[in-house]
């Protein structure tokens, strides 16, 4: 039996769920996925677009969504985005987490277009739909003399056996009362106007997705530019999103000229689809659309090789089945491509997260070794199934990139404990603590991350708050007594409690501990002090940008609750204590007065936070 590690949970189980998410299994050991393709040990199990999975005697199915056409159209930018951010970091160029200038060829016509936009303004369709070619087609039918224009050749037969239709009878033969007769009824159902037909809503399906690409990436790049001059978003959030935006360009000119593209092409394609649907509600059109039955290969007659209309027909078919070449991948290629897709993604999330220690104020000692200030210090690690995991102190917190947003949010409570997050590019207002959208045409993907590992550190750094020691030896308590004229800390029944920053003290507490270094346990007494006062110094550092505060701007309050209102940043924290007993971080911008907390995380991201202690 195949075992497999789900990288959700961090657990490994050795049967596959009927339903699973793509991406979320790795394999542990060799196997063949459905039928077809080798899965090494460490594999992700991902769907190859039949959404169906069969593993030696294990059959299921991944969670598949219906998807809008605005979605399949989002889902594509985002792959072409991340597959030219991959292609960027092969070759060693800069590259940015949001949509790259690659992307800017989308607002250009393609050749397909062009050739639309010609045949269009020539004409050719038009003329099509108001003179078709039609089929002429004889049928024989029973009519009165006076209304036969064309006699058929079986009329003498036919009125020699039926004597109803004779008028009178005559000594050379009869005269016909009825008479079989030739009516002719013009056809349109011919092969080329059915192609014409179908090629009609071909184009409009396309032209419909096109237009929702542009659209929405002309939504995309109206945003960033709306970053560089938003009066409601706090300045430094707004400075750091626009930068991450524009290291994808060399230059401003080409986000100005993509604007001015985007909306030409919008235009022009809109244009076209009008005229299309225009096309749609002509006779030739409504009178074959239920009747329409042709094979890709177009079959070039003489009508569509020499027709001086027709022929364009066959231009714009095969030119739009150029197009269609990219999406007509069987399973295996579909497997392949997603399994490319998947490794590129989790390079993204590792390049993302390193790039928000480095907004949180990290220096990279050695590859993949972080530090901010002298003692809070980062490791991040990539195991084998593509986790990305922060190690500090003896806390860690796992990032699970899965190029998916097919996902059951109800699965995924269970990380919230394991200290797990899933990254993932589904929607955004769907996203939680334990689920965060991770994707190109997010602009707030690092300030989420950024919030999350603040969080994160936080919960470390800020247990120093109300830390005590005690049983403190009477001579160390004495000592603590006649050195704490500023205020350092608490001590009550031998027991000690810092309140304020002090490591100033730490050389005298060293010297304290030479002299005594025959008692054991003062030696480790004074060890635990020093070793709180040098945690303690770590709540001076500024939890959004790292930034040391001096000590002299501690401002200490009851119950282990404290301010510092003015640091070296542009930022403010404080802890406060609240009705319920609970102590809460509020970390702001120095310029804001009051936190309301009814301010947008959109306006303040990372910069305006409230953290339970």
């Amino acid at each position: 039996m195949i075992t497999w590690y789900d990288r959700f949970n961090g657990k490994l189980v050795k049967q596959l769920p009927e339903n699973i998410t793509s991406g979320r299994y790795a394999a542990q050991d060799s196997c063949i996925f459905n039928g077809y393709s080798n899965i090494q040990p460490d594999d992700f199990l991902i769907s190859d677009g039949t959404e169906k999975f069969h593993i030696g005697s294990q059959v299921g199915s991944f969670i598949h969504n219906e998807k809008t056409e605005k979605l399949e159209t989002e889902l594509e930018i985002i792959e072409s985005a991340i597959l030219a951010y991959q292609e960027a970091v092969d070759l060693g160029r800069d590259s940015s987490f949001l949509i790259p200038d690659k992307l800017l060829a989308r607002f250009e016509l393609t050749k397909f277009e062009e050739l639309l936009v010609d045949v269009l303004k020539k004409g050719h369709l038009q003329e099509i739909a108001r003179r078709p070619r039609m089929e002429l087609i004889y049928e024989e039918h029973l009519v009165p003399v006076s209304r036969a224009k064309k006699v058929a050749s079986s009329a003498n037969a036919h009125l020699a056996s039926h004597s109803e239709c004779w008028q009178t009878r005559t000594l050379t033969g009869v005269i016909p009362k009825q008479i079989l007769a030739l009516e002719s009824e013009d056809q349109l159902n011919i092969y080329e106007n059915r192609v014409y037909v179908k090629l009609l809503g071909k184009i409009e399906q396309y032209l419909i997705k096109r237009i929702l690409e542009v659209k929405k990436l002309e939504e995309i790049f109206k945003q960033a530019v709306n970053f560089q001059s938003a009066k409601d978003i706090y300045f430094e959030l707004r400075d750091s999103i626009f930068t991450l935006w524009g290291e994808g360009f060399s230059d401003d000119e080409q986000v100005d000229d993509a604007a001015v593209y985007g909306i030409a092409t919008l235009e022009l394609l809109t244009m076209m689809l009008k005229r299309v649907r225009i096309l749609q509600h002509s006779g030739l059109y409504l009178s074959l659309a239920n009747k329409v039955h042709v094979s890709l290969k177009l079959n070039m007659t003489n009508v569509l090789s020499h027709d001086q209309h027709y022929r364009h027909v066959a231009r714009l078919w095969n030119s739009w089945l150029d197009t269609q070449q990219s999406n007509n991948l069987d399973p295996k290629q579909i497997f392949q491509r997603n399994k490319k897709l998947s490794a590129a993604y989790s390079q993204y999330c590792c390049d993302l997260v390193n790039r928000t220690l480095h907004e949180l104020g990290f220096n990279e000692l050695t590859p993949n070794y972080f530090k901010r200030n002298e003692n809070q210090t980062i490791y991040l690690e990539v195991t084998a199934a593509s986790e990305i995991v922060l190690k500090a102190s003896k806390q860690s917190l796992c990032f699970v990139p899965c190029f998916t947003n097919n996902i059951d949010l109800s699965d995924t409570v269970a990380m919230e404990s394991n200290q797990r997050v899933l990254l993932s590019f589904g929607d955004v207002a769907e996203m939680s603590k334990h689920h965060l959208c991770t994707s190109p045409i997010n602009f707030y993907s690092l300030e989420q991350l950024a919030i999350l590992i603040s969080k994160w550190l936080v919960s470390q750094a800020f247990q120093a708050l109300g830390s005590t020691i005690s049983k403190a030896p009477s001579a160390l308590v004495q000592m603590l007594i006649r050195t704490n004229a500023d205020g350092y800390w608490k001590v009550e029944n031998n027991s000690v409690t810092i309140i304020k920053p002090c490591l100033a003290i730490k050389p005298k507490l060293l010297e304290f501990k030479k002299e005594h270094s025959r008692d054991v346990s003062l030696d480790q007494a004074v060890g635990a002090i020093v070793e709180a006062t040098e945690r303690f110094e770590e709540l001076l550092y500024c939890p959004c940008c790292g930034v040391k505060a001096d000590a002299n701007q501690w401002l200490p309050r009851d119950d282990n609750c404290f301010a510092i209102r003015k640091s070296g940043c542009n930022h403010k924290w404080e802890v406060n204590r609240q009705p319920d007993g609970t102590s809460v971080l509020v970390i702001k911008p120095a310029k804001l007065s009051e936190p309301d907390f009814s301010y947008k995380f959109e306006d303040y991201g990372r910069y305006l936070m409230q953290i339970k202690l």
